[in-house]
């Protein structure tokens, strides 16, 4: 690991903290800066802004909570308790990581754009991961016959949407934080659909 990428991932670290500690909105580049024992135009060199930063450590922590989930996936008996296992791990995670750096409906409305573009990858990674278990249900005769990736990659979009549909509907009705468990629900109805009864 170079010097550059030493540093950013210290940054990362002590920007997570204060994220957890501040939450997103009170968080000041000068908060991170100081907890590094720097000033804050030393960030400017590695981001543009808080934003950024924020984008940047959610995207790691996500890839990092991605490998752990599919161990823990993995160990589920059926493909069918997978599959769940898999979307619901997954809707909690977002929760939660909205609600320990409490971010609101707006300040999410402002990094959608940003966090999209660095979520291409890890979608990628996901849909490969769901199309293999996907492929074994087809397989055991679970699930009905179907191309694997292109299921696997509309589930991950449904899911995503039922996510972005439920935090519109916050940002609209001014909620202080996201309800995520009508959009769980309609995950689950979208998978028992795919399982052969």
């Amino acid at each position: 690991m170079d010097k550059k990428e030493s540093v950013k991932k210290q940054i990362g670290k002590a920007a997570k903290e204060c994220f957890l500690k501040y939450g997103l909105e009170k968080t000041t580049l000068d908060d991170i800066a100081k907890s590094m024992g720097l000033n804050k135009s030393s960030l400017f060199y590695y981001y543009k802004n808080k934003e950024a930063l924020f984008l940047e450590v959610a995207v790691n922590e996500g890839e990092e909570y991605l490998k752990s989930l599919q161990e823990k996936t993995l160990k589920k008996k059926s493909v069918e308790a997978m599959v769940l296992f898999y979307f619901e791990e997954r809707f909690n995670y977002y929760m939660a990581v909205l609600n320990l750096n409490k971010i609101t409906p707006e300040t999410l409305q402002k990094l959608i754009p940003g966090f999209l573009e660095l979520y291409e990858s890890v979608m990628q990674k996901e849909i490969v991961f769901l199309a293999s278990l996907l492929k074994e249900g087809i397989r055991k005769k679970e699930i009905f016959k179907a191309d694997p990736i292109r299921l696997a990659t509309s589930l991950i979009i449904m899911s995503d949407s039922i996510k972005h549909y439920t935090e519109q509907r916050a940002v609209l009705e001014k909620a202080e934080q996201i309800d995520y468990s009508k959009g769980l629900d309609e995950i689950k109805y979208l998978l028992k659909l795919i399982f052969r009864p």
